[in-house]
């Protein structure tokens, strides 16, 4: 959920800057992503770990394997963007290392509605369910974002406009959800 996937436009530091992959139903989802964090870390000790991936699946950042198996993580709650790319290839990429692996309804959306639809069959027919929440003892939240450079497969290989660029606003997590994960530091 950053801010090149999520808004056509959007003000950092008083400059105006535009989104460069926008996702046009992402910003329906933003007010309930941040409610379910508010949920979280209301009143408890919450880890909150921010892993830039340069790829469409965030497995290829080895650190996440090595994070959740430190954590003793064997179940996922899915949210964020975008159905029929990351949030399909990660939600696979978590099915076939034997994670529990749940998407939550209302909390993810896609760039072409159809194609998003297709995406979530695949993965509930693959073993992922569609929860309609999260549970009150969750101990992590992952943010798996993008972050590139010039030298990201993703940015070199064309399929791709450059977007989430390493040092610019646009690859921040949207405002509403990075206040939402700062609650924790006010109790």
């Amino acid at each position: 959920m950053t801010n090149d996937f999520v808004f056509e436009t959007y003000e950092y530091e008083g400059e105006t800057y535009h989104g460069k992959l926008v996702a046009p139903l992402g910003k329906t989802i933003i007010d309930k992503i941040a409610g379910l964090i508010k949920k979280t870390v209301s009143g408890r000790t919450v880890s909150v770990f921010r892993l830039p991936k340069d790829n469409i699946n965030a497995f290829t950042n080895p650190e996440l394997e090595l994070k959740v198996a430190e954590m003793g993580i064997d179940e996922v709650f899915i949210t964020g963007l975008v159905d029929e790319v990351c949030i399909y290839h990660n939600s696979l990429g978590f099915l076939e290392r034997g994670f529990k692996t749940n998407l939550v309804e209302g909390c993810t959306a896609p760039f072409e509605g159809e194609k998003g639809k297709e995406a979530l069959r695949e993965l509930t027919a693959c073993g992922a369910k569609m929860v309609v929440g999260i549970p009150d003892d969750i101990k992590a939240i992952l943010l798996l974002e993008d972050e590139h450079d010039e030298n990201s497969e993703e940015i070199k290989s064309g399929v791709w406009p450059p977007h989430n660029m390493k040092g610019s606003p646009g690859c921040m997590t949207v405002k509403d959800i990075r206040e939402a994960l700062e609650e924790r530091y006010k109790q």
